[in-house]
């Protein structure tokens, strides 16, 4: 490994990172090197702008970081661990939560729900593509009237017409929407009234996603309002695996630990920030 590599976190006390084995220390400081020298220079401009940077998903291509964590669809075989995982997501998270939530989104999110929702035609149609980053995901599950609320309160529907069904609602909030090519959209059958997954495509006729302007939580995600009408989506995009919210609920389930470890990514980052300009700082002589 290069000399940027061997960089050990300041407010790793436990030394968490010993736990993982060669394999996966190397992915994870190969994270760390990419985010602090492609992403760390532009953040400041980007978030001034709440612009996504688009030029870092070819960056991030090359890195060959995405899909890890399922078996046969990432670069690296075979799967790697929940640890991995987590330390990756703390990694991003520490440079700038903006892009690590893109990523998460993107590798979590919406690759968990075609891998787990997904039969195994549509995790072999989809999978290879998303782990190469050659296609981006999306999660579009909140609504502009619920938003924890959803699982029994969607809005969205969904009605079977022949081979598609038509999905007509709204939903708010959706990172990478505006670019992704694949969404994840969650609807209430009109007929049994349980919530289905359906894999959207990129510039499906009536589906609309327009970017929420003067944000500032995670300014840097580009977060879409869609609108949703009489969108058809043929039956082979319908997650054969989903069944009801309870299905919905652990996929939420599997991907909230990404979340508590960005969480402690912002605190090593403001931590190291706080401690690199204690040094630094000169006062009463």
């Amino acid at each position: 490994m290069t000399g940027t590599l061997k960089e050990q976190l300041t407010a790793d006390f436990y030394d968490y990172e010993a736990l993982l084995p060669d394999e996966e220390r190397k992915l994870l400081l190969k994270a760390r090197d990419f985010m602090r020298t492609e992403v760390k220079p532009l953040v400041n401009e980007n978030w001034a702008k709440g612009e996504f940077p688009h030029e870092l998903i070819g960056k991030f291509r090359e890195q060959g970081l995405a899909g890890l964590p399922y078996e046969g669809y990432g670069e690296h075989l075979p799967a790697t661990s929940h640890l991995l995982s987590g330390m990756m997501a703390m990694e991003m998270t520490r440079t700038d939560p903006s892009v690590a939530t893109f990523f998460g989104v993107h590798n979590g999110l919406a690759m968990y729900s075609i891998y787990s929702g997904g039969d195994q035609e549509q995790r072999d149609r989809w999978l290879p593509s998303m782990a190469a980053m050659d296609k981006i995901g999306a999660f579009a599950m909140t609504e502009p009237l619920g938003g924890s609320d959803v699982a029994g309160g969607m809005r969205t529907t969904a009605r079977r017409d022949g081979d598609t069904w038509i999905l007509n609602g709204a939903k708010k909030w959706i990172g990478n929407a505006t670019f992704a090519d694949l969404v994840i959209v969650w609807a209430r059958d009109e007929e049994d009234n349980n919530v289905k997954g359906f894999v959207v495509e990129k510039d499906s006729p009536g589906f609309v996603p327009v970017k929420i302007e003067n944000k500032f939580a995670f300014r840097i995600v580009e977060n879409a309002e869609i609108t949703l009408t009489d969108v058809r989506v043929p039956e082979a995009n319908r997650l054969h695996g989903i069944d009801s919210f309870r299905d919905v609920a652990e996929i939420l389930r599997a991907t909230r630990g990404g979340v508590a470890w960005q969480a402690l990514g912002v605190m090593i980052g403001a931590y190291e920030l706080a401690l690199d300009y204690a040094k630094e700082r000169k006062q009463f002589g």
